[in-house]
């Protein structure tokens, strides 16, 4: 039966034809390639906490310009998450990944060779910047590409290889900063970065989607017919939409410009106002974890290498986390999912910090637990569940502002977390991350939205009038 091209090649077209496209090579090729640059930022984002801690024990530095670094990290991934919403939404996602890519590289490749703390400050602000766009826009992007039924599973792998980042971060500290200093973790992070932008570049597709929404359909609709003929040449062809069922999408939802009005519209503010208090809690736990343990383990007394030892040990439950949120992932409802895990880790955290500082295997085995439920919910919440919430034609900029405004949990917990510290009260570190835990957790069970086994246009249909 002969089908009607200009229907095929409009956005529900394009997007229905996605949709029913087994897992192939786009969807591979986009996975790897944009989790190695998320995963480049993982690394960073890792080795902060043991820079900070040799840099403190050498003299190079103290603890107020320690927390300043912290600090000013979230600030450029404040900036980062806004600057790659406006950007990815607006000249496409591919070149907002290689412009992110690109500046946290610099970023990285400067600090190297920085002749005071003040320098590596201003570093570290480039080097957030592109740690902080490139979160939203590499996971938002990989949804695009997948299909419903496998969207979450995908996603989740996709945090896996980013967030496989973190534990390698730890253990480049554990063997190369005591050997070399700070100034080679710096410098193998840039390099690195560069490896991915080029990958970036010869490798990876525009979405399909995101071309639609510019007007750009012949484009999507060539990619779409090289992916189907790609699933052919493997033995799983692909049934087409009919033009009914695409008509019938496109008078059920209009496609159009979003601006950041849309984002506090009354049908979206639920969600949105959700999501960025999810973020909130999400940097705030995340990085009490990551960042500030190794000193939090000093200021118990434990030397810089036991610490950071320590650390790596932890850190090692991160992948395993993500790797068992990825096996569960379909199994369960986006949104209950999210509240039963964050109450747990808001908790586990209290839990952790009541450990005696002689019992160096419980602290251990029970950080392991920590980290490995902190990042299955974190992945879960950022790489699953956000990019899911919000439409193609402001999907990034949705998810950037959420991430922005959970940077200000990264800007603002420095200060209280070294406050208790300095006092000696690790207690009222966890505790205050799980009061955030549980707020976050109240507004997203009375205002949240239930993604699940939807097409992207499925979650969204009625909010765009």
């Amino acid at each position: 039966m002969a089908q009607n091209t200009d229907l095929q090649k409009s956005y529900h077209g394009v997007a229905a034809r996605l949709d029913r496209l087994p897992i192939g090579k786009v969807q591979k090729k986009t996975l790897f390639i944009l989790g190695g640059v998320i995963f480049c930022d993982s690394i960073d984002m890792s080795i902060g906490g043991p820079v900070i801690a040799q840099l403190l024990s050498t003299g190079w530095s103290d603890s107020n310009l320690n927390a300043l670094f912290v600090s000013i990290t979230m600030v450029g991934y404040l900036f980062g998450g806004l600057l790659s919403g406006a950007i990815s939404d607006g000249i496409g996602r591919k070149k907002a990944a290689l412009a992110l890519c690109a500046l946290f590289s610099l970023g990285c490749l400067a600090g190297a060779a920085a002749p005071d703390m003040y320098f590596l400050i201003g570093c570290r602000f480039i080097m957030g910047l592109g740690l902080g766009g490139a979160y939203p826009c590499c996971y938002s992007t990989l949804s695009e590409f997948t299909p419903p039924k496998k969207r979450g599973q995908w996603q989740a792998y996709i945090a896996l290889v980013a967030n496989s980042g973190t534990p390698v971060g730890a253990f480049l500290c554990m063997v190369i900063l005591p050997m070399v200093g700070w100034r080679a973790i710096f410098l193998f992070c840039g390099i690195l970065g560069l490896v991915f932008f080029a990958l970036t570049l010869k490798f990876v597709d525009e979405s399909p989607r995101w071309l639609c929404v510019k007007g750009r359909n012949e484009e999507a609709h060539a990619q779409l017919c090289k992916y189907e003929a790609q699933a052919a040449e493997a033995g799983k062809p692909v049934e087409p939409v009919s033009d009914e069922t695409i008509a019938a999408a496109a008078g059920a939802d209009q496609v159009k410009e979003l601006g950041w009005g849309f984002l506090f519209s009354r049908k979206m503010l639920g969600r949105t106002l959700s999501m960025f208090f999810a973020m909130f809690a999400m940097n705030v736990c995340v990085y009490t974890v990551v960042t500030w343990t190794p000193s939090i383990f000093v200021s118990r007394g434990f030397d810089v290498g036991y610490s950071t030892a320590m650390t790596c040990v932890m850190q090692a439950g991160i992948p395993c986390g993500v790797f068992l949120m990825s096996c569960l992932v379909e199994h369960f409802d986006r949104k209950k999912w999210f509240c039963v895990m964050l109450t747990i880790v808001g908790f586990a955290g209290l839990l952790w910090s009541q450990i005696p500082a002689d019992q160096t295997i419980p602290i251990m085995i029970v950080g392991f637990i920590l980290c490995m439920l902190t990042y299955g919910w974190s992945t879960h919440a950022s790489a699953v569940y956000l990019p899911e919430v919000f439409p193609t034609q402001c999907r990034i900029r949705g998810t950037g502002a959420s991430n922005a405004f959970g940077r200000l949990g990264g800007i603002l917990s420095p200060f209280w977390i070294a406050f208790f510290i300095g006092q000696g009260n690790v207690t009222a570190v966890y505790l205050v991350s799980a009061g955030i835990a549980l707020f976050a957790v109240i507004f997203m069970a009375i205002f949240g939205f239930e993604t699940r086994g939807k097409t992207l246009e499925e979650i969204n249909k009625g909010v765009i009038d």
